[in-house]
């Protein structure tokens, strides 16, 4: 985000600029919403602004879309951005978007009893006045670097350390997200919401040691997801109750962590009987505690659904055939099944399952468009199933890909 801009391939950009003016500022809005992608929980970087120093044109008719997202991984690109605001706040109005990497500790001086966040943070989020959508990462490089003295102590405020009470906050209120999604480790404690509003959010990523608080309240909340949460609070989690005003329209749930959270058949109950009986999209990953008959009953529950994605861990069942509860108004299916490495593979259950599949969604009144499986390579052999499959996919005009897809699903 340099002052003066220094043009590099102004001639090198003369067949895009030759496109008509509509269409480069769609561009622009694909490569931000590209480089806004997270990739295995990895901060994105601000590179998407170089793009500004290619080409006159192109900084006059792409700075204001760029300019709406701002990415601080470190204290070292905190200091530099407030510097930048302090000189140019009109920066600061334009963003609406920001990912930041939060260290939460607060510094405690013993001596005056004054406490303070030892990132400056709090102080760029005190500006972006305009913000709608937050995500949270944790830091990974260049620290706040603070003096180690005896009158000096830390504690951890998550929230607290980006928007800190009783402290001068440059006179800002806090922000009424609409998103507001956390990349954070297993071991990173967090209590959303202990500072920030919730009524206004429409979009809910969770992960971490997370411990949501009681009086929390979700009457705008479309769009759930649940990923890496290694709090045991969770376990006793009832969605019909927490999220009891909320009307999701997505809800995605994945373990990814040996000691995350498991979502079971009463997790799943109380889900769809509230704020999910209405979902056009679940996304089920990692899922080794949900029976079939559940998963079919929730099929059979969900008349509006669009989307659904099942990684399935079987362990000593798969006896109810859940393929068969697929609505008519679904046009994505993802299915994988795997077993548990101290389980039985339950092959026979499993062709059953595959053989519903080649009946009833590759056939030609199937209402899917994009199908994704990925099956005991034994069972996709048997028979010729996996050639005899692709070949009928390409009669019906089917997206179809077999093989893993677990990893590429976005939570």
């Amino acid at each position: 985000m340099r002052g003066t801009p220094r043009w590099s391939g102004e001639a090198a950009m003369r067949p895009f600029l030759d496109l008509p003016f509509d269409l480069r500022l769609i561009v622009y809005d694909l490569i931000l919403a590209d480089h806004q992608f997270v990739l295995q929980s990895k901060q994105p970087s601000n590179a998407h602004f170089r793009l500004l120093y290619t080409c006159r044109q192109v900084y006059y008719e792409a700075a204001d879309t760029f300019r709406t997202y701002v990415s601080l991984r470190n204290e070292f690109q905190v200091e530099r951005f407030h510097h930048y605001i302090f000189s140019s706040p009109e920066t600061a109005l334009s963003v609406r978007c920001a990912d930041v990497a939060n260290d939460g500790r607060i510094v405690e001086t013993l001596r005056t009893g004054h406490a303070a966040p030892a990132s400056q943070l709090y102080r760029i989020l005190a500006k972006l006045t305009s913000l709608e959508k937050l995500r949270v990462f944790d830091v990974r490089r260049y620290h706040p670097f603070t003096m180690n003295v005896p009158q000096l102590r830390y504690h951890l405020d998550f929230e607290g350390a980006m928007y800190p009470t009783g402290i001068h906050n440059d006179g800002a209120t806090l922000p009424h997200l609409t998103s507001y999604w956390l990349y954070l480790d297993p071991s990173t404690r967090v209590a959303p919401f202990d500072r920030l509003p919730s009524d206004r959010v429409r979009s809910l990523r969770l992960s971490g040691d997370c411990h949501l608080i009681p009086n929390a309240s979700f009457p705008a909340l479309r769009h759930l997801t649940i990923r890496s949460v290694t709090s045991n609070s969770f376990d006793r989690i009832r969605f019909n109750s927490v999220f009891a005003g909320s009307q999701l329209e997505s809800f995605t749930h994945a373990q990814g962590h040996r000691l995350g959270f498991e979502i079971r058949n009463g997790h799943l109950e109380s889900l769809l009987d509230g704020p999910g009986r209405c979902l056009r999209k679940l996304v089920l990953l990692g899922s080794s505690r949900l029976s079939t008959s559940v998963i079919a009953s929730c099929l059979r529950s969900l008349p509006m659904l669009e989307y659904f994605a099942l990684s399935l861990v079987t362990v000593n069942e798969l006896r109810e055939d859940f393929i068969l509860a697929l609505g008519p108004s679904l046009r994505t299916l993802k299915l994988q099944v795997t077993h548990a490495w101290y389980a039985v593979a339950l092959f026979d259950e499993e062709r059953i399952i595959c053989n519903s599949l080649e009946e009833r969604v590759l056939s030609s009144k199937s209402p899917l468009d994009t199908i994704y499986v990925s099956f005991h390579s034994y069972l996709m052999t048997e028979d010729g199933r996996e050639e005899r499959w692709k070949r009928i996919a390409h009669a019906q005009h089917l997206t179809l890909n077999i093989g893993p897809w677990e990893d590429n699903e976005e939570t």
